[in-house]
């Protein structure tokens, strides 16, 4: 608790214990009367302050609790999305190696699957177009698959979703 707040518990109670004996002693009956009142209200006020600390404290450690388990969901996520990530690409790289492809056949299909363009990917590689385009052909050829959209497919749809009987 606060030292204001202990202070004013201490020495408010304190006064008027000491303003209503003196008043008994030598005040009138309705100064008595509204001293005593007076005193009942300043309890009453400071029960309804006290318990709404209480409250606003416990609400406040609730919003804490929440926030670091959101920190930590999110942490968890996180990594969990990293995770999944590196298995995406280790099953892809699986793949690549089991169609037996170049590294730089490897390197224009995951490109191709990211969804850059020939030039884009020839720019990157820094070398021609054409030699990217018979790159991508060698991986469709190896993968037969008949363009980028069924090698894109492959690896979204096969590889990812669950197995269904057939």
């Amino acid at each position: 608790m606060p030292h204001k707040l202990a202070l004013l518990l201490i020495v408010f109670p304190a006064y008027q214990a000491w303003d209503l004996y003196q008043l008994l002693a030598n005040g009138s009956a309705f100064h008595v009367l509204t001293e005593t009142a007076a005193t009942v209200a300043f309890l009453g006020i400071l029960f309804m302050v006290i318990r709404e600390r209480r409250r606003a404290a416990r609400e406040f450690e609730a919003l804490r609790t929440s926030t670091e388990a959101s920190t930590r969901a999110q942490t968890e996520r996180d990594d969990a999305s990293q995770k999944s990530t590196r298995d995406f690409l280790a099953s892809m790289q699986m793949q690549f190696a089991a169609w037996k492809l170049t590294p730089a056949e490897k390197d224009v299909a995951l490109m191709l699957v990211k969804g850059l363009s020939l030039e884009e990917i020839a720019r990157i590689r820094e070398s021609g177009a054409k030699t990217v385009r018979q790159h991508a052909a060698n991986v469709y050829a190896k993968a037969k698959l008949e363009g980028r959209h069924q090698l894109a497919a492959y690896f979204f749809e096969d590889l990812l979703a669950p197995s269904i009987p057939r």
